[in-house]
């Protein structure tokens, strides 16, 4: 009897010079092995695999073919076939191997979430969204599908029941780095409508008889788990719940007042306590809800020192203000139920005021313009955040930038053996920590006016384990002080809030490595035009920008509904108070066009590369199917005068010197 394969001990010996990416000793001895095997089916599906990893497409597509005709039920080489057909745009060839493998095993997921991706990368988000739900349900311990899944759901609006969804929501939101939660919000919220009976519960609060319907609401809300997870994740960007969450506040502030201690209020007001924590307080107070709040912290001093104290008490005035500006806090020995907003109110702060005596600084501040934006961020940390979408895992910095399909040749670049990058106006670290998980081999320089913004960003770099990331306070200004050069430097949200953006993008450049790279984010004008309306609003009312004020013309807009403001409300930054005071009440904005944009790139000898943001690129390639459109900025004109508000999020693009 003919021997088809070789022993298992051969089999395993080249699987392991694989996973180790030992490609080339992989394929050397296979080779030798295939010679004595030539009908081998897992030689051959090996070999197949090595050449598809050294990108040699066609030799693996005839390997895979081979081991399909050799074995038609073997599902791995149909599988492996697909994935090939899939690399060289033969995509309707990959479906058909993908459905092929599902045939013959109904289980394998990765066929089913491969399904997905194509269909995702044809716009037909709805069939890809099935396709990651049958994928997870058949695996739910599989960690990309659930990358997949959050990706789909940005570009996705949920709008039918789905019996499977919600449990997807809520792992999402329980992952500290899988997707920002204000990314998947609006349909985290559809999820909850559409799937539980939540619309039942506020029906209640809108009932004359609400105050008597609080236990059952109560009850209801508790039982609905996405719901409090989504409250302790992100500011939820919804005046529909907002209205709701405040009654529901202000009655059991009266309930507690009067000495009503139900325990069933608990766990709704440990969620209800962290979204107003988390949204800054930006919900509007009444009189009689501040003097209530004020007698119960009377009573929490009076019996500070007694067992009298209830910790719904505590709960509730935190719901009101953060447990670390009651002077009381320091004193109380949180229980189990209160550990978890103890340590998100109280604990977090102190740590991150240690923090601010050891974050270095490059220089002293002296632009009249930076040392007011410093002061802004100063008192309002912009943004404050729990989950962050990181990479799955750290890649090679030329495999990053291939993937972003820039226009220039990733060979004639040079990157250093440790790549060094620059973050300049890190922020409260969402940016800087994405970068972090992104790159191997990476330092992370991260750079920004804002001590308490530096201050949370080292500590939630921390919580999340990234340890490449160094934090320096001070003005991009002063960088030359530094006298650093960057392969990769990243600057989005910040050179227009400078007094001047091409003094602050000029230093930038001066900074950057001769093949280095550069990230810019920059506010559209056109999309902004009902911002900057709103501003100048505000600016003729003479309006001060304090905490008081922020609420008062917030409430405002809502209350007015004045359709030319209607789409700030759709803003996720108009749910938080430093979302409100960046969005609109900013002490410095610069506003630019796609054609300033090149004349600034022209004057500083920069060269446009191509734009980030995939779904501004997805919509484009709808009407734009020639790739050099991707890179000509008379056509991206072109584009944004048909669709004033793609650009909403920022001008987000590359560039380098030519």
């Amino acid at each position: 009897m003919i021997k088809h394969e070789p022993d298992k001990d051969v089999i395993e010996k080249i699987i392991f010079l694989f996973n180790k990416k030992k490609y080339l000793e992989a394929l050397d001895l296979s080779d030798k092995i295939i010679n004595k095997y030539p009908n081998s089916i897992l030689i051959n599906n090996i070999l197949g695999v090595i050449h598809t990893e050294l990108k040699n497409y066609t030799f693996a597509k005839n390997l895979f073919i081979k081991v399909i005709n050799l074995n038609p039920k073997y599902n791995d080489g149909y599988y492996n076939l697909a994935n090939i057909y899939n690399k060289i745009g033969e995509e309707d060839n990959a479906i058909k191997n993908y459905e092929r493998v599902i045939e013959l095993d109904k289980g394998y997921y990765k066929a089913y979430n491969n399904l997905g991706n194509i269909f995702r990368k044809r716009n037909l988000n709805k069939k890809a969204l099935e396709y990651y739900i049958l994928t997870l349900n058949i695996n739910p311990n599989y960690i990309r599908g659930f990358y997949n899944l959050a990706g789909v759901l940005q570009h996705f609006i949920l709008d039918e029941k789905n019996k499977y969804i919600n449990k997807f929501f809520l792992y999402l939101l329980e992952n500290r780095t899988i997707v920002r939660p204000n990314a998947i919000a609006t349909n985290v919220i559809n999820g909850l409508f559409l799937n539980t009976n939540l619309k039942d519960n506020f029906s209640l609060i809108e009932n004359i008889n609400f105050p008597k319907n609080l236990n059952k609401i109560i009850e209801g809300l508790n039982e609905n788990k996405l719901l409090l997870q989504f409250m302790k994740v992100c500011p939820i960007p919804n005046y529909y719940f907002e209205k709701n969450f405040i009654k529901i506040r202000n009655e059991i502030l009266n309930q507690i007042y009067n000495l009503n201690f139900k325990k069933i209020y608990l766990n709704f007001l440990v969620a209800l306590s962290a979204q107003c924590f988390l949204n800054e307080y930006v919900y509007s107070e009444t009189n009689e809800e501040i003097f209530k709040v004020n007698k119960i912290n009377e009573r929490i001093k009076n019996n500070i020192n007694t067992k009298k104290i209830n910790e719904l008490e505590i709960l509730i005035l935190s719901c009101y203000s953060p447990l670390h500006s009651f002077d009381w806090s320091s004193k109380i020995d949180p229980s189990n139920e209160l550990k978890e907003t103890f340590i998100l109110q109280y604990e977090d702060y102190n740590e991150e005021k240690e923090y601010t005596k050891k974050i270095k600084s490059i220089s002293e501040i002296n632009d009249s313009i930076s040392i007011k934006v410093k002061n802004q961020y100063e008192e309002n940390p912009y943004p404050r955040w729990t989950n962050l979408g990181l990479s799955i895992e750290p890649r090679h910095i030329k495999e990053v930038i291939e993937d972003i399909n820039l226009n220039v040749d990733i060979k004639k670049i040079n990157f250093s053996k440790n790549v060094e990058i620059l973050i300049a106006g890190c922020g409260t670290g969402q940016h800087a920590i994405t970068t972090a998980s992104k790159y191997k081999n990476a330092e992370i320089f991260a750079l920004d006016l804002s001590f308490n913004s530096l201050a949370y960003a080292k500590r939630k770099a921390k919580e999340l384990k990234c340890e490449n990331i160094n934090f320096f306070q001070g003005d991009l200004l002063s960088l030359k002080k530094v006298n650093k050069k960057f392969d990769i430097i990243e600057s989005v949200g910040v050179l227009h809030h400078m007094a001047d953006p091409l003094i602050g993008w000029a230093t930038l450049t001066n900074c950057l490595k001769k093949d280095g790279l550069m990230l810019i984010g920059l506010y559209s004008e056109k999309a902004r035009g009902n911002i900057a309306n709103v501003r100048k609003t505000i600016n003729n009312l003479k309006i001060k920008t304090t905490k008081k004020n922020i609420i008062n013309f917030r409430k405002d807009i809502f209350e007015k509904n004045n359709p030319q403001w209607e789409t700030i409300k759709h803003s996720p930054d108009f749910y938080s108070t430093s979302g409100v005071r960046d969005l609109l009440f900013h002490i410095q904005e610069h506003r630019f066009t796609i054609d300033i944009i090149r004349k600034k790139m022209k004057k500083l000898g920069l060269v446009f590369l191509g734009f980030e943001d995939t779904y501004v690129l997805e919509r484009f390639k709808k009407n734009y199917d020639n790739n050099e459109d991707l890179y000509n900025l008379d056509t991206w004109i072109e584009f944004e005068k048909k669709n004033p508000r793609i650009f909403s999020g920022m001008y987000q693009f590359w560039c380098k010197k030519i």
